[in-house]
């Protein structure tokens, strides 16, 4: 899947970058400073339309591709339970020490379903992925 996404001449998926009419919009950074962006267009209840964007490796953008993708056709409430396996058995092999962009690109699309149903849903989420993302080390 990675394979064919990158071999746009532009070297991009078709489901990169922002879109101006989303319903909903999240963005996260991970522990490893990549940051994964995800917009959702809802329309009927369902996501028609998933773009995301990523300053991260090609892993990150692998599964940030992928988790979009996977989201459209969703309900929101069922985008709001994405999960990483999902997103690693959408994507060729992830080596182990990048499985967590496939957890940052699940967890991006899972607050932007979040954002659409309720925005403060989306807030607390974001603190819960903050303090897993950003362990308070103890001495």
């Amino acid at each position: 899947m990675f394979d064919e996404q990158m071999a746009k001449i532009d070297g991009r998926p078709e489901n990169f970058g922002p879109m101006r009419d989303a319903s909903a919009h999240a963005k996260i950074k991970g522990p490893c400073g990549d940051t994964v962006e995800v917009w959702l267009r809802v329309d009927g209840g369902k996501i028609r339309k998933a773009t995301y964007r990523s300053d991260g490796c090609g892993y990150s953008n692998a599964c940030g591709s992928a988790a979009a993708k996977l989201s459209e056709g969703m309900t929101p409430a069922k985008a709001s339970e994405l999960t990483q396996e999902a997103v690693l058995s959408a994507v060729d092999s992830i080596p182990e020490d990048h499985q967590h962009c496939a957890l940052l690109a699940a967890s991006t699309v899972q607050s932007a379903a979040l954002d659409y149903r309720n925005p403060k849903a989306k807030r607390a989420l974001k603190e819960k992925l903050k303090s897993f993302f950003n362990p308070q080390t103890t001495e």
